[in-house]
């Protein structure tokens, strides 16, 4: 086997690549998971503007869920350090 037809053979091919809810309908009756009837008369600007946001909403949710975790992990230590100090271990 020749390098050219080994790269061929390991690269996927483009149609595995997509998410795998992508899908048309879908697209078009909940974008952005949102099942408003105001978001039917906004224009083609407006949506790409909301797919934006919708993207940092989603970053921000998971990096506050993130810190939300850590605090929990840090409260949870302290916790066990004060129980084990009053003998409650």
């Amino acid at each position: 086997m020749s390098a050219l037809e080994t790269a061929r053979a390991c690269t996927a091919a483009p149609t595995t690549q997509q998410p795998p809810n992508s899908t048309k309908n879908s697209a078009r009756s909940e974008p952005f998971g949102l099942r408003s009837a105001w978001l039917h008369f906004a224009n083609e600007i407006e949506i790409r503007h909301l797919a934006k946001l919708h993207g940092r909403i989603n970053r921000r949710k998971q990096s506050l869920d993130d810190l939300i975790s850590e605090r929990q992990l840090i409260m949870n230590r302290c916790i066990r350090r004060m129980r084990r100090k009053s003998g409650k271990n």
